[in-house]
C-alpha cells in the first residue's frame, strides 16, 4: 500500500505491531496514479459533486505493504468503515478505530469525512444540485470512493474481505440507502447508532427542513453561530469535550450551502427501498433529543427490524463518546460499542 505521509500517530507501545493512522485524500492518490483508472477521480467529482474525499486508515504495521489499496484486500480479514454525523468529522470517533484495530490486528479501519464536511467538501463549497447532499447520494459517494481506491467490489476469489459499516446520526442514516443488489455477493454488516433518518416522522422531518430554511437567512449569522453552541450543549452535553469542540469547529468552517443542503437532505429522506435488513444492528441512546427512541423504534418496526436488532443504552445523542467530564454510563457504553464491533467482525469473518 502506498502511503501519503500525514499525521502519523502511534497508539500503542507494543514493539511488534504498533497501531498507526495515516491520512489520505483522493486527489493525492489520483496525482500519484494509485486509483483504479486515470479518469477515476474526475468521474468521482462529476458523479458526487465533491471536490475531494478525505479519510484516515488505521492498521497494524504487520500488514503494511508498499502496494495500492486493492492489494491490501488480499491479506486482511476485513475493513471497518466509520461514517460520522451531520456537522461532524472523522475525529468524533476519538480512539475507537485504534482500539478496534488493537483488538483485531488483521482488520483495517477507514475513518472518513463525509457529505461535504471537513476534508470531504463540495465543489465551490456548494452541493449542486442540492440533492447531491441527500443521504442517498452521500452513500453513493462512499461506495464510489471504495470502488475507485480498489477495495470494492473485488473479483471473485476464494477469500475476500468483509466490510463492516459503522455510522452515527447522519452517517447512520446514509447506511439505510446502501445499494442492496450491488452488495449481495459480499460479507458485510451495518452497525447503526442514533440514525438521522425520519421518513415516517412528520414532526422531525419538518423540524430539520425548518432549521435548514432559517439557516438561509443571511443577516442572522451571529445567531447561527450561537445556535451551534446551544445545540451542542443540549443535544450532546455529555459527549467528550473533543467531540463537542469538533462539532462547533466544523460548523464554523462549513459553508452555509453545505449546512443547509445536508440538513434538508436528512429532513427529506424518503423511505428506503431495501427489503432485507438482516445485516443491520441499531443502538440508541435513551435521552437522545435528536433521535427519539419511540419514534425510531416505530420506524424500524415498520421497515422490518426485529427486537434482537435494536439495543438501548443510557445516554444522549453521543452515548458512545467519553472523557472525564462525561457520565460514567458513557464509559460503559463505549465498551459495549467496542465489544459489539468486535463481535460483528467475528461473525463476518
Amino acid at each position: 500500500m502506498s502511503i501519503i505521509q500525514s499525521n502519523k500517530e502511534n497508539f500503542t507501545n507494543e514493539p511488534k505491531s504498533p497501531i498507526v493512522t495515516e491520512s489520505f485524500r483522493l486527489s493525492e492518490l489520483a496525482t500519484r496514479q494509485l486509483l483504479i483508472a486515470p479518469n477515476a477521480f474526475a468521474e468521482f467529482q462529476q458523479q458526487t459533486n465533491l471536490a475531494d474525499f478525505f479519510w484516515q486508515t488505521t492498521y497494524t504495521q504487520t500488514i503494511l505493504s508498499d502496494a495500492p489499496f486493492n492489494h491490501l484486500a488480499r491479506s486482511v480479514d476485513g475493513f471497518v468503515i466509520f461514517l460520522h454525523g451531520w456537522d461532524g468529522s472523522h475525529r468524533i470517533w476519538e480512539d475507537l478505530p485504534a482500539r478496534l484495530t488493537e483488538c483485531l490486528p488483521n482488520v483495517v479501519c477507514l475513518n472518513a469525512d463525509a457529505n461535504g464536511f471537513n476534508g470531504t467538501f463540495f465543489l465551490n463549497n456548494t452541493p449542486t444540485p442540492p440533492e447531491k447532499a441527500s443521504l442517498l447520494n452521500a452513500m453513493i459517494a462512499v461506495e464510489k470512493w471504495l470502488e475507485i481506491i480498489g477495495l470494492w467490489p473485488l473479483p471473485q476469489r476464494s477469500r475476500r474481505p468483509f466490510y463492516l459499516f459503522v455510522g452515527h446520526s447522519m452517517g447512520a442514516g446514509m447506511m439505510f440507502y446502501k445499494n442492496q443488489p450491488a452488495w449481495q455477493e459480499d460479507r458485510y454488516g451495518c452497525y447503526i447508532m442514533a440514525p438521522g433518518m425520519f421518513y415516517n416522522n412528520i414532526r422531525r422531518n419538518l423540524l430539520y427542513r425548518l432549521v435548514a430554511t432559517l439557516t438561509r437567512i443571511p443577516h442572522i449569522t451571529p445567531l447561527k453561530n450561537l445556535a451551534a453552541r446551544i445545540v451542542v450543549h443540549i443535544a450532546m452535553k455529555d459527549a467528550s469535550r473533543l467531540a463537542q469542540y469538533e462539532h462547533i469547529n466544523t460548523f464554523y468552517n462549513s459553508s452555509f450551502p453545505t449546512l443547509i443542503a445536508t440538513l434538508d437532505g436528512i429532513g427529506k429522506s424518503p423511505k428506503p427501498p431495501r427489503t432485507d435488513w438482516s445485516q443491520y444492528q441499531v443502538t440508541l441512546g435513551h435521552a437522545d433529543i435528536l433521535v427519539r427512541v419511540g419514534a425510531t423504534v416505530n420506524m424500524l418496526r415498520e421497515l422490518g427490524f426485529t427486537s434482537d436488532q435494536i439495543k438501548l443504552l443510557v445516554g444522549d445523542h453521543y452515548f458512545f463518546s467519553y472523557d472525564e467530564t462525561s457520565p460514567i454510563n458513557h464509559k460503559y457504553n463505549r465498551e459495549v460499542v467496542l465489544n459489539d464491533l468486535v463481535a460483528w467482525c467475528g461473525r463476518l469473518k
